[in-house]
């Protein structure tokens, strides 16, 4: 029976296009996790996964590893890690998921790089490689597609952002109509009092009905972080918690399918020295 549960998730994964999905299968990063993936202004390294134009403001070398496993099941685990390096010229960004198991595996391999082009604008690109390994008759496939993000901060403390994943519309197999999905996503956020960050998302998947995402983020004490998070199909709750003791970052989170229960998620960041 459990093989059976097992392999229905993971067809029903599929089908909805699992690959850079709002599933808590494939939100990376402990910060993202807890405010149901309301990280579209987010400016760390972790915004690899979700807006590569919040690289830009990077000072330093960042390292990151992440592990999540959606709704306790082990075959369904993800790990992560995230790499970016500030030059002069931009911030460089190198990131890394495998999601599955042995005999069923997702694996992503990313390059990034984003600039500032003022005070309150930046940009950001990537360059992803898919690869799927089905044992069987399936076999393995690889793909490359690529993402564009702005982010924008208009006054202060207001800040919008917009991405675009699958930039060409890739084709998943050379065999079939099947393509990676096209996903944009705009959304918006506002610093209150330099202690709370209250973030608005619509994600839309062309072939999909459009998702609606809010988080907050809220300073508890000096370096304790709450967070909090809902977002719609299928209705979603995710909170979490973070701490900052440099040059560590650690967040840990959860999120709630109203179906299949909870998802834990764990990330850590390492923050070396300063821009080159």
């Amino acid at each position: 029976m459990r093989i059976q549960i097992l392999a229905l998730i993971v067809s029903f994964s599929i089908n909805l296009n699992l690959i850079h999905s709002q599933s808590p299968i494939n939100q990376i990063g402990g910060r993202a996790i807890g405010v149901a993936g309301t990280s579209l202004t987010y400016k760390d390294v972790w915004a690899q996964y979700h807006n590569q134009a919040g690289l830009a403001y990077l000072k330093g070398m960042n390292l990151g590893i992440g592990f999540q496993n959606a709704f306790f099941v082990k075959e369904l685990s993800t790990k992560s890690v995230v790499f970016n390096l500030p030059l002069k010229t931009g911030v460089f960004g190198l990131n890394y998921y495998y999601f599955g198991y042995p005999k069923f595996n997702e694996n992503k391999v990313g390059l990034a790089f984003a600039k500032a082009l003022g005070k309150r604008i930046a940009v950001g690109i990537q360059l992803d490689y898919f690869y799927t390994h089905i044992d069987g008759e399936y076999g393995q496939n690889g793909i490359a597609a690529g993402e564009l993000g702005i982010l924008a901060e208009p006054i202060k403390d207001l800040f919008f952002g917009v991405h675009l994943f699958n930039i060409w519309n890739a084709k998943r197999s050379v065999y079939e109509e099947e393509y990676l999905p096209t996903i944009f996503k705009i959304g918006a956020s506002y610093r209150l009092y330099q202690i709370a960050l209250l973030s608005v998302e619509v994600e839309k998947d062309l072939e999909l009905a459009p998702i609606f995402k809010t988080g907050l983020e809220f300073l508890v004490i000096d370096n304790l972080y709450f967070r909090a998070g809902v977002s719609s199909n299928p209705n979603i709750f995710s909170f979490g918690l973070g701490y900052t003791y440099k040059p560590l970052e650690i967040n840990i989170a959860f999120s709630k399918h109203p179906v299949l229960d909870y998802s834990p998620g764990i990330s850590i960041v390492y923050s070396f020295r300063e821009r080159l």
